[in-house]
């Protein structure tokens, strides 16, 4: 439960972020002690953004000139694709033609959309520099008034959708729907969340939700009521894992064909690129977003997993890369015109989240035993049992390589000169992933090369967002004191293992040197032994790693700053040179096993053999049958570090498992 801003105790449940967070602090106190980041004076409270102008402030209800209402509206349809499909672009474009045509003769209902697309496009407007529209949006957002919200208002006081609810029409789920989104843009996401709501039972009444429907209306208003409906199942799956709550839409409740994409003519005269972009784009999120709620569903709303289930839905997300067009491929977006490289990054980013929010239990699992075992080691006790955890950690590893693949989508983003300040999307995608690279460091979990650049980059990311949006300052604040967290545990590290080299050198311990060169202590905690698991192998590359490099800000106008350590040249994260090369053998396993396939910045690899999995659609995960499935109790997780064990805990005398009293963080055997 977490305080709002008027004093409301507001409910997020595990699938979000915060929680993760919450988790992480708990874990990072324990280890290392009270710092910034685990005594965040507002660690229990969710940040909502403040309104600027009062409900009664005086609106013009006037229209922009028309250069400035194509700017804006282009704004909107560039920024969404991908990812709402409210209206048919060259359909809205003619409507807003006629309105300037003859303004007398336009219902309201069409004036409260355009000025709602007008706000939305204008915060999330992100024009080439030194252009016309630029020069249009810098004007606009130069004055003294915030000139999105008073759109906003305007749009509310020409036909508020929520005045006559109870007799909602098509165009007002369209309203709800827009203005859900803009609230998420203004971090108001409580509000999202029930204008969402409300938009969706209206859909439930009006039918948009059954195959049976369709037939009674022309072909056209059949995909316009498909693309609401669509819009926002994708919005309702954004806001259920980001706040953890119960889904809107629930898909049993659905006709079986209602989420599919329509057949799309390539060869009819009225469908142009974008057209195709924008159907491809969309049935791809619904895909990721289908596959999201499968997993709030049988994982979160259960608030526990196992590796079996993780293994059957995981062969679902294997299915998505076969069916993906090829124009919204990664490797498509340095090239690409903004429509279609923010299609790429929405679909992609919602594709790598559904495997993050999948692996992230095992992921946490894997954290805590190993700090489990490093604070068992440092109070004196002895554990000798041997610990088995490889199919965890086979989701483990997936969860830290989605996450690097996050970052680097979001800054080619950046680099590309198209990632708006203030997406909502976009900024909540990289801060769970940020989240789960730093975290990854702070523990020695899995090795990743690419960590010090993942870290800037992500860094540097929010603060760009942060120059124009309170919420990515805010995240800003916790990713750059959980760095410092991360180097000053680099730092003790360092001066642990210098000290024990010069001790042994001085004493002349040459059987104790021998020992400690057969089995060397890289973990970020002193004087703690390793397994003989993959966690053991972490930063077996990286002995000696130095301190994070410091953060510098970046814009689209200036060249990007290489983040990590040692980098000689300019570079930033590219997939060009981030991933690993694709495997040849089609036997391959979800989660690459050599430590060659971790993402690394100084030779040219590919993204396929650990995200793109269309050449993994044969391979399941074999695991011993014999042995017992693992599986992840939520209740103990949040127990931890208590003593008591939750209600769900484990059996202390699970075998193979631990022989220790304390919490084992939600392992059962079953």
């Amino acid at each position: 439960m977490l305080q709002d801003p008027t004093g409301r105790l507001l409910y997020v449940g595990d699938s979000a972020s915060l929680s993760f967070l919450q988790l992480i602090r708990m874990i990072v106190e324990k280890v290392a002690g009270p710092s910034l980041f685990t005594q965040d004076p507002r660690r229990h409270k969710i940040a909502e953004g403040p309104f600027t102008l009062q409900p009664s402030a005086s609106r013009t209800h006037l229209l922009p000139d028309r250069m400035t209402a194509k700017v804006l509206v282009d704004s909107f349809f560039i920024n969404t694709h991908g990812l709402l499909q409210v209206f048919d672009r060259d359909r809205f474009l003619s409507d807003m033609d006629n309105c300037f045509l003859n303004p007398l003769s336009v219902e309201p209902s069409y004036l409260c959309l355009l000025n709602l697309v007008f706000a939305i496009g204008l915060i999330e407007a992100t024009p080439r520099p030194s252009t016309p529209d630029a020069m249009v949006v810098e004007r606009l957002r130069s004055e003294h008034i915030d000139r999105a919200e008073l759109f906003y208002l305007n749009a509310k006081g020409l036909n508020d959708p929520l005045s006559g609810f109870e007799d909602a029409d098509f165009w007002s789920i369209q309203a709800l729907l827009l203005m859900s989104f803009y609230m998420l843009c203004k971090t108001k996401r409580n509000n999202a969340f029930a204008l969402l709501g409300m938009a969706v039972r209206s859909g439930f009444a009006l039918g948009l939700h059954r195959e049976e429907t369709m037939p009674i209306f022309s072909p056209e208003i059949q995909v316009s009521r498909r693309n609401l409906w669509r819009s926002l199942f994708v919005m309702d799956r954004f806001l259920c894992c980001s706040l953890g709550r119960p889904p809107a839409i629930t898909e049993k409740d659905c006709s079986p064909g209602v989420l599919q994409a329509h057949q799309l003519d390539e060869s009819s005269p009225g469908t142009n690129e974008f057209s195709q972009t924008a159907a491809y784009s969309l049935d791809a999120a619904v895909r990721s977003s289908s596959v999201i709620g499968t997993i709030l569903r049988r994982v979160y709303q259960q608030r526990k997993t196992n590796t079996t289930l993780a293994s059957e839905i995981a062969d679902q997300c294997k299915l998505w890369p076969q069916n993906l067009a090829p124009t919204l491929h990664w490797r498509e977006a340095p090239g690409a015109p903004p429509s279609q490289g923010i299609a790429i990054l929405h679909v992609n980013l919602f594709y790598c989240h559904s495997i993050i929010l999948l692996t992230r239990p095992f992921f946490l699992f894997v954290f805590n035993a190993n700090i489990q075992r490093v604070l068992a080691s440092q109070g004196g006790s002895v554990n000798n049992t041997s610990h088995s955890y490889a199919r965890m950690e086979k989701f483990s590893e997936a969860c830290v390589i989605a996450s690097t693949h996050t970052v680097v989508l979001v800054q080619n983003a950046l680099d590309a000169g198209y990632l708006p300040r203030r997406n909502p999307i976009v900024i909540y995608f990289l801060f769970a992933a940020a989240l789960v690279v730093l975290s990854n460091e702070f523990g020695s979990i899995h090795p990743n090369a690419a960590a010090d650049q993942c870290i800037g980059s992500s860094i540097a990311v929010i603060q760009y967002c942060a120059e124009t949006d309170p919420q990515a300052s805010r995240l800003n604040f916790i990713l750059t004191t959980f760095r410092d967290v991360v180097q000053n545990q680099r730092t003790a590290v360092l001066r642990q293992q210098k000290a024990h080299t010069t001790a042994a050198n001085l004493a002349g311990a040459a059987a104790r040197t021998e020992q400690a060169a057969a089995s060397p202590t890289t973990s970020i905690f002193p004087d703690t032994p390793r397994s003989e698991t993959l966690k053991d192998l972490v930063h077996e590359q990286q002995k000696q790693q130095p301190p994070l490099q410091p953060i510098l800000p970046i814009t689209p106008d200036a060249p990007p700053t290489s983040f990590g350590p040692g980098s000689g040249s300019k570079g930033v994260l590219s997939f060009a040179t981030s991933v690993a090369p694709q495997p040849t053998s089609s036997s391959a396993n979800f989660i690459p096993q050599s430590s060659d396939f971790y993402p690394t910045f100084g030779r040219t690899m590919s993204m396929s053999n650990v995200l793109d999995l269309s050449a993994l659609e044969n391979t399941n995960f074999n695991f011993d049958p014999n042995s017992a499935d693992q599986q992840i109790d939520f209740d103990a997780l949040w127990a931890w570090p208590s003593n008591t064990p939750a209600t769900g805990s484990p059996r202390m005398d699970a075998q193979g498992i631990s022989d220790s009293a304390v919490p084992l963080f939600g392992v059962l055997d079953s």
